[in-house]
């Protein structure tokens, strides 16, 4: 994994003369990549790079061009599956110039044409130029692991892994995006295309921009999760414990192939357990693991990552998250996530990297996605007794809920009518004025007609994926966050093998009454600690504001003159939320409540940093 920028006319430009703009981009991404940086320049297109090694560490710089140099490549990512595309590719007479997996991509291309990205196992960002027919094509892999930003400006195609090399640009416009600010409200995350960047969009999931100067830029969905209206076949309990296994073990296995060292994160939850278990069960190549203490008494789950620790007999790190640290890193968290937060353990993913950097390590595996993609969260469980509720769901709810998530009984996490009630107040007068002008609810935030006529499980999987997965914890919690120290974060529930498979395993496997991750549990029985897979779901959380002002001063993103010129919330309501925090016996609920005041104070923070007018 690296980072990658580029410059791409679409119009009768040069942009021969955008090398120290190039350049400043890569500058500016080069924790991403500091072994090393290239780049290629022609008239129409300029390509940078920014190399984290992990395979042919002597040979495989890129850009990386075909062997008649008509195709040129940058790619930020990992192609798990590349030997086998290798031969295959070999055999039809391609030759390769490196050992790295990504060279896989070129060739695939030349062979296939743009059905390429589909063939590809792994986590990607990828910007390929055609010079023979002038087209450049940008993409994402199927889940979004990878992120990869774009905007035009100046009649330029300007990408990036993130979106500060944009900014990079000459007179780059800096202007605060209030639809993601109204998304983080009412949502996990900020849900791609939007970013907190006016103008700045995000490549999303499974997704291809095919760009060129003539018909402009065309956005070509390759990949999406699909799941069936009708209930799978159910071949048996044993055949989907058994088939999980095997792709997993396959998942966790490719996942530590590199030349380097490759560690694991323990959280002490059953997700991030398993992936550790499975590699000390199996003996797969991986000795390091890292874990955050966070704070003390509930939030503390550290016998549960001893235990993991002790079953795999790893040589194990640990980070602990006080207040304190959490008030001294959270302006430089908020300038790598480009993104204001809702949660303070975006600090944890931070200093977990940090604490990896300082190990052999150069990637970490993780546990992510198997909460969306095998009914871990609370609203699955909810969601079986929402029947009782339907009767008290008012006519506002309810066509809220039709707008939103296409069936008016379906409440995914928030009934928006009554919280927007409490957004409007938090909002300045300007800014609730012009509340239609940026509402994240006045449509849906997901394609309808993906989860037309699904279940409950089925439709609530396919939204965590699209609003809380992507965007939210894959990049502004994950990629940006390993990135920060020059890590690399791999996640193997996201193989996209196991996903296809997810798609086919009935429901009752997944959400087994209430009993979550059902099949998860199953294929950990002998492998992972009984009184892991025991344990009552615990969400990964850290201190939110009610515990973080008791400790200190808010400090200057939080003070009222700020809050009055920066125009985007009510000064007044700002106070009365500090004094509330401020009171002994006030405390947030976790995940399960909105920390408003931490929006608020990120917000400043977000924009302070990158200079963000509203």
């Amino acid at each position: 994994m690296c980072a990658i920028c580029g410059i791409f006319e679409l119009n009768n430009g040069n942009v021969k003369d955008c090398e120290q703009t190039l350049g400043r981009m890569q500058e500016v991404l080069a924790h991403r990549g500091p072994d090393g940086s290239d780049s290629y320049i022609d008239e129409k297109v300029a390509l940078g790079f920014n190399r984290l090694s992990f395979i042919d560490l002597t040979g495989g710089m890129q850009p990386i061009e075909s062997e008649d140099q008509n195709v040129i490549m940058v790619c930020n990512g990992e192609i798990y599956n590349f030997k086998e595309l290798r031969e295959d590719l070999i055999a039809r007479s391609h030759v390769f110039r490196t050992g790295t997996d990504v060279e896989v991509i070129i060739h695939l291309y030349e062979e296939y044409g743009t059905d390429f990205p589909d063939m590809l196992n792994g986590q990607f960002a990828i910007a390929l130029y055609d010079k023979a027919t002038g087209i450049l094509f940008l993409a994402r892999d199927h889940v979004g692991i990878c992120p990869l930003y774009y905007t035009v400006f100046d009649n330029r195609l300007i990408f990036a892994s993130e979106i500060k090399a944009i900014l990079e640009y000459p007179g780059m416009p800096r202007k605060l995006n209030m639809k993601a600010v109204d998304q983080l409200m009412n949502y996990p995350g900020v849900i791609s295309p939007v970013t907190f960047f006016e103008g700045v969009s995000s490549l999303r999931s499974g997704h291809m921009l095919k760009v060129t100067p003539e018909a402009g830029i065309e956005d070509i969905e390759y990949w999406d999760m699909r799941y069936p209206v009708e209930d799978p076949e159910d071949l048996g309990e044993d055949y989907y414990v058994d088939k999980f296994r095997e792709l997993f073990k396959d998942a966790v296995s490719r996942r530590l192939v590199a030349d380097v060292p490759i560690g694991f994160y323990i959280s002490g939850g059953l997700d991030s357990s398993m992936v550790a278990c499975y590699i000390g069960k199996y003996l797969l190549d991986s000795s390091y693991s890292f874990a955050a203490k966070v704070g003390d008494g509930d939030l503390d789950e550290t016998r549960f990552q001893d235990m993991v620790k002790e079953c795999v007999q790893s040589n194990h790190y640990v980070t602990h998250i006080t207040e304190e640290e959490i008030w001294d890193k959270l302006y430089t968290v908020i300038y790598h996530a480009e993104s204001a937060v809702k949660e303070s353990y975006d600090v944890a993913a931070y200093k977990l990297s940090e604490l990896a950097y300082n190990s052999p390590v150069k990637a970490v595996l993780t546990g992510q996605g198997s909460d969306e993609f095998f009914c871990g969260y609370a609203g699955y469980m909810l969601d079986q007794f929402r029947v009782m509720q339907r009767g008290s769901m008012t006519d506002e709810e309810k066509a809220s809920n039709e707008i939103l998530w296409g069936d008016p009984f379906f409440r995914y996490e928030r009934i928006h009518p009554e919280i927007r009630k409490q957004h409007l107040k938090i909002y300045s007068d300007a800014m609730a004025e012009r509340i239609n002008e940026f509402s994240a609810i006045s449509d849906s935030p997901i394609d309808l007609t993906k989860v037309k006529g699904l279940n409950d499980i089925r439709r609530r999987s396919y939204i965590d994926y699209k609003l809380r997965l992507s965007d939210h914890l894959l990049i502004e919690h994950g990629d940006h966050m390993v990135f920060s120290h020059s890590i690399e974060g791999r996640h193997p529930f996201l193989d996209i093998e196991l996903l296809k498979f997810v798609a086919t395993v009935p429901d009752k496997y997944k959400l087994n009454g209430t009993n979550e991750k059902y099949i998860v549990k199953r294929a950990g029985e002998g492998i992972v600690p009984s009184p892991i897979l025991k344990r009552k779901k615990f969400p990964f959380q850290a201190q939110g504001m009610s515990a973080l002002i008791k400790c200190g001063d808010p400090g200057e993103f939080l003070d009222e003159a700020l809050i009055r010129d920066m125009g985007i919330f009510n000064a007044d309501q700002v106070n009365e939320l500090k004094r509330i925090y401020a009171q002994d016996d006030f405390k947030l609920m976790g995940a399960y409540e909105i920390d408003y005041l931490l929006i608020v104070m990120t917000v400043n923070m977000l924009c302070r940093r990158f200079g963000l007018s509203v």
